[in-house]
C-alpha cells in the first residue's frame, strides 16, 4: 500500500513537470527544478518508508533513470560520427588547416586547465588538512584496470577496429576514425565530385536524423533527473558522508575553485559568465546527475551549437575529446587532493618540487588514460605511484565516491564547454573565413 502511494506521488510530480513545459518554462529551469524535487522526494521516502516496502518504486525509478542513460549512450557514437564528418566535409575549400588549429587549441587548453586544477586541488587539500588523524589501509586492492604506459595508450587510440572502438566506447578512437573519413571524403571531392556529392547528401541526412533523435531523447531529461536523484537519495541518503566529510568538503571546495577559474577564463576571453551559465545549465545538471561525461555528450554538443552558438566543428570535436582527455576534476582535482591526504597521513611535508611534480604528472596522466574505465582511480594511482606514495588511500574514499563523482563529472563537462568557447574565440579568424554566419560570439 505504501509503495502505491509513493508511486502515485511520483507520477504527480511528473505531472508538475509536464505543466511547467506547457507553460513554456525553459529546459534549464525545468532540469534544476526536477533535481530539487528529486532530492526532496528521495529524502521523504527514505525517512518515512521501510526499505522492504518500496521495491516497486525503486524498480520504476531505476527503469526511468537507467533507461534514459541507455538512450543517451545510444546517441553518442552516431552523433560523433555524423557530426564530425558533416563538419569536415562542409569546411570551405581554403580552410583545411582549421582542423589542425582546433585540435591544437583544444588539447592545449584541456591540458593547461587540468594543470591549474591540480594546483587548486593541492591548495584545497592543504586548507582542509585532509587525511589528518587517518590511518592508511593495508588491504586495499589494486585498480581493476591498469595503466600500461603512454605508448600503449597511444596505440589504443588508433581505431584498428572501428566497430570494436565503438562498442568499447573509446571516443578518442571514434573521433580519429570520423576525422579520417572526413578528410578522405574531401580528398575524393577533387577526383570524383559526383560520388562525393552523394556521400555529402547521405551524411547530411544522417546527421539531421541523429539530431532529431537527440531532441526526442532530451525531452525526457527533467523526468530522468528526478528519477535518478530520488533513487540515489533513497538508496544512499547522506549517511555515507560520515567519517570522510572533510575529504568530500575539500573535493567540492576544489571543484568550486575550478569552476571559478573557468568563469575567470571566460571573462578573460570576452564572455559574460551569467550569459554562459544560463545556457550551459542543462548539460551541467545532466552531468551532475548521471555521473557520465560520455553519456552527457549529446546534451553538451546540442548546447554548444544551438545555445552557445559554437561552430559545428568545435561543438562536435571538443566535447568528444574532453570526455576522455584533460579531465579537470578526474585527472586534476581528485589525484591532487589524494596526494595531500597521503602526505598528511604519513606526516610528509608538501614541498614546492612536489607541487610541480603533481601538476606535471596529472597533466600527462590525463593524456595517457584516455578510454580506460575508472578514469579517476587510474589517474590517482598514476599520480601516487609516480611520487612513490601508496595508492591504498583510494580505499578510504571509495564509499563516498558516488557523491564526489557527481561533482567531478559536472566540472569535467564544464571544462570541455569553456574550452570550446575559448577555442572558438582564438580561432575566430579561420572560422569567419569558413562560415561567417556561424561564428556568432556573444561577449559581455
Amino acid at each position: 500500500m505504501i509503495d502505491i502511494i509513493y508511486i502515485f506521488i511520483l507520477f504527480s510530480l511528473f505531472s508538475i513537470l509536464v505543466l511547467l513545459k506547457q507553460r513554456h518554462i525553459s529546459m534549464s529551469s525545468r532540469v534544476m527544478i526536477s533535481l530539487i524535487i528529486g532530492v526532496a522526494f528521495g529524502l521523504i521516502v527514505r525517512l518515512t518508508a521501510p526499505d522492504d516496502s518500496i521495491t516497486n518504486l525503486e524498480n520504476i525509478l531505476s527503469l526511468l533513470g537507467s533507461g534514459y542513460l541507455a538512450f543517451l549512450k545510444m546517441l553518442v557514437i552516431p552523433l560523433i560520427l555524423t557530426s564530425i564528418i558533416h563538419a569536415i566535409i562542409n569546411l570551405g575549400a581554403d580552410n583545411d588547416g582549421i582542423l589542425k588549429t582546433v585540435s591544437f587549441l583544444t588539447c592545449i587548453l584541456l591540458l593547461a586547465t587540468t594543470a591549474l586544477s591540480s594546483l587548486i586541488g593541492l591548495g584545497a587539500g592543504v586548507f582542509f588538512s585532509v587525511g589528518s588523524g587517518m590511518i592508511m589501509p593495508t588491504d586495499a586492492a589494486a585498480p581493476s584496470h591498469q595503466y600500461n604506459g603512454f605508448i600503449d595508450t597511444l596505440l589504443h587510440m588508433i581505431p584498428s577496429n572501428p566497430i570494436a572502438a565503438m562498442t568499447a566506447e573509446n571516443t578518442v578512437a571514434v573521433v580519429i576514425f570520423a576525422v579520417m573519413i572526413g578528410i578522405a571524403a574531401r580528398t575524393l571531392d577533387t577526383v570524383d565530385h559526383d560520388k562525393m556529392q552523394t556521400f555529402r547528401e547521405l551524411i547530411a541526412s544522417l546527421f539531421a536524423i541523429v539530431k532529431k533523435l537527440a531532441q526526442l531523447v532530451l525531452r525526457f531529461t527533467p523526468y530522468a533527473i528526478l528519477a535518478l536523484m530520488s533513487l540515489m537519495i533513497i538508496k544512499q541518503g547522506f549517511a555515507l558522508l560520515s567519517g570522510v566529510m572533510n575529504v568530500v568538503a575539500a573535493m567540492y571546495a576544489a571543484m568550486l575553485g575550478v569552476m571559478i577559474m573557468h568563469m575567470l577564463l571566460l571573462m578573460l576571453f570576452g564572455y559574460h559568465p551569467l550569459w554562459y551559465l544560463q545556457r550551459a545549465a542543462a548539460p551541467l545538471f545532466v552531468a551532475f546527475t548521471t555521473r557520465s561525461s560520455f553519456g552527457t555528450l549529446p546534451v553538451t554538443e546540442e548546447t554548444l551549437h544551438n545555445k552557445l552558438k559554437v561552430n559545428q566543428v568545435i561543438a562536435s570535436f571538443t566535447p568528444s575529446l574532453g570526455a576522455t582527455l584533460g579531465m579537470n576534476a578526474c585527472a586534476g582535482v581528485y589525484p591532487a587532493v589524494l596526494v595531500v591526504m597521503v602526505l598528511n597521513i604519513m606526516h610528509i611535508p608538501l614541498t614546492s618540487s612536489m607541487i610541480i611534480s603533481v601538476m606535471l604528472v596529472n597533466t600527462l596522466a590525463s593524456l595517457g588514460i584516455s578510454g580506460i574505465p575508472g578514469t579517476a582511480y587510474i589517474a590517482a594511482t598514476i599520480s601516487l605511484t609516480s611520487l612513490n606514495l601508496p595508492y591504498a588511500v583510494i580505499a578510504l574514499v571509495q564509499g563516498v565516491d558516488p557523491v564526489i563523482d557527481m561533482g567531478r563529472t559536472a566540472v569535467n563537462v564544464n571544462g570541455s564547454m569553456i574550452t570550446a568557447l575559448i577555442t572558438q574565440r582564438l580561432a575566430r579568424k579561420s572560422l569567419a573565413a569558413q562560415q561567417p554566419q556561424s561564428v556568432e560570439i556573444i561577449a559581455s
